[in-house]
């Protein structure tokens, strides 16, 4: 390009809301040579005209940011960026300049960025695509996003799609929110037309095409580590329900046993309770008749009276397994010897 012709098309370029603006300022970039951007460099400098100077700063950045010269973008945006403070189509530049600061890119800083542009100039078509690809970036590295600002920005972006439906970036940044939403279908189908339709005569096909099947390589594992995780959960959720049943048998049958071991202590107990009242009776009606007889009468009557105890509860222990048999047997002769020698004397 001759020098007054490069400087004739950036002062021709479409007003900054154009969604033309980009696409104009990508086209001069492709055909500059060395003496081009010495050109636009003195013409950025000249205070005399800063709409054309913006103009060529944004055409001089754009030119090394498809080259991916990111060391000749910052040291170029570094030196003369400051006087177009007021612009707000730098918000773009500023976003792109944090994509590439040498620390690795600074997501947050670019998204606040591309949002200022975009609020600027929302009918422009490349800052909705700028906006969206630098949020659908943000979302994919982990960052907290809010799905809906997700759904809104594919929304734009679908928009945006069926008024230029030739531009694969479009297609390609549909296809990272897509898919970033579980929309799986659409996403891949969306960066397989954004791969048909890139140009192979254009520069930077190779680098552009390289991107995309990196998005294509993060939705498939995305789509099948979400497979994965719904097929954990599923599993979660029926050994849970497993768990479940199992807890809610043993504690029905625990309740069972509980209840029968505590009906059993209760009859237990008023067995006993009774047994004692009748054994106390017997003493004193024993006691009472003994007190009105003989001594060797009242004698006789109060041993067979203690062997009969003794017999009473043997037979309880044995009839309510109060202890080992075994140790039934001294209480049962002891009993038994007294009954008889009640009997005898």
């Amino acid at each position: 390009m001759a020098d007054t012709e490069v400087l004739d098309g950036v002062a021709a370029m479409p007003p900054m809301v154009s969604s033309e603006y980009h696409v104009v300022a990508t086209g001069i970039a492709t055909r500059l040579g060395a003496a081009e951007m010495a050109v636009l460099e003195r013409c950025i400098a000249d205070a005399s005209d800063p709409a054309r100077g913006f103009n060529a700063l944004y055409v001089l950045l754009a030119r090394h940011r498809r080259a991916l010269d990111a060391s000749r973008f910052r040291a170029l945006y570094q030196r003369h960026a400051a006087p177009f403070d007021g612009v707000p189509m730098r918000a773009v530049l500023d976003s792109d300049m944090a994509m590439l600061e040498q620390a690795g890119p600074d997501l947050v800083t670019a998204l606040r960025h591309a949002e200022t542009a975009l609020a600027a100039y929302p009918g422009n078509l490349a800052l909705v695509a700028h906006h969206a690809r630098i949020l659908a970036e943000y979302a994919w590295s982990g960052g907290e996003t809010d799905p809906a600002d997700l759904a809104r920005a594919m929304v734009r972006m679908e928009r945006a799609i069926e008024t230029d439906p030739e531009r694969p970036r479009f297609r390609a940044v549909l296809a990272q929110l897509a898919g970033r939403l579980g929309d799986f279908g659409l996403a891949l189908a969306s960066i397989q037309r954004a791969l048909d339709l890139e140009d192979s005569e254009q520069a930077g096909y190779a680098m552009r095409v390289v991107e995309y099947h990196g998005i294509r390589a993060d939705i498939t594992l995305h789509r099948e580590a979400t497979d994965i995780r719904a097929r954990l959960d599923e599993a979660t959720a029926q050994v849970a329900g497993t768990l479940q049943e199992q807890l809610e048998k043993t504690v029905a049958d625990v309740e069972e046993r509980a209840r029968a071991e505590i009906g059993k202590v209760r009859s237990e107990t008023l067995g006993t309770l009774g047994l004692l009242a009748a054994v106390i009776a017997f003493i004193v009606t024993t006691t009472q008749i003994a007190d009105r007889q003989p001594v060797n009468e009242a004698l006789r009557l109060l041993t067979g009276c203690a062997g009969m105890l003794s017999l009473v509860f043997t037979a309880f222990g044995a009839v309510f397994g109060v202890v080992r048999p075994a140790r039934l047997i001294l209480p049962a002769v002891l009993g038994g010897g007294l009954l008889l020698a009640a009997f005898l004397t």
